[in-house]
């Protein structure tokens, strides 16, 4: 009886061990999953010659595009945390600013709005130490929206006063 219940505490022990190590490479795991790579992040889109010359005057839009440009220069998840603090305040700024008489439209402030959504959906997860490519990828492409939404407008040649007018 006493060998038996030796051996029972053996095969145990070594159950228990092999558990363990498991559960270790799984931790180690995780954490190289979380480590960000700004390299796989989506391009920025190129916008139209005819929007150019507006957003370049226009001071905060110029500060809120250099802290987008700042999650692709991230290196680890504390530089990622850094530009995100940077990019919810030039987005707090860019909407308090006076937007140029062309982008002042709904269109433009509503990409805006999505934009600042997936900035904060960022910052959660990166706080949550949850993946961050994949919200930092959404945010990207809700920027791509954003600044589409401009060539859109710039492009749009259709003049609805004259729609209006023929009743």
């Amino acid at each position: 009886m006493k060998r038996f219940f030796l051996f029972l505490i053996v095969i145990f022990s070594l159950v228990s061990c092999t558990n363990t190590k498991k559960e270790v490479v799984k931790e180690e795991q995780i954490i190289d999953e979380i480590t960000f790579n700004a390299k796989k992040l989506p391009k920025k889109i190129k916008l139209d010659s005819k929007v150019v010359p507006v957003l370049e005057n226009w001071q905060e839009y110029k500060d809120f595009n250099t802290a987008i440009d700042g999650l692709y220069k991230a290196e680890n998840d504390e530089d990622l945390r850094l530009t995100l603090d940077q990019i919810i305040e030039a987005q707090k700024k860019l909407e308090k600013s006076v937007y140029p008489e062309e982008f002042n439209k709904p269109h433009i402030k509503s990409r805006q709005t999505v934009v600042k959504t997936y900035t904060l959906k960022t910052k959660a997860a990166i706080e949550y130490s949850l993946n961050v490519l994949e919200p930092a990828s959404e945010l990207i492409n809700a920027y791509n929206s954003f600044r589409n939404q401009f060539n859109i407008i710039a492009n749009n040649t259709l003049d609805t006063n004259l729609i209006l007018e023929n009743e």
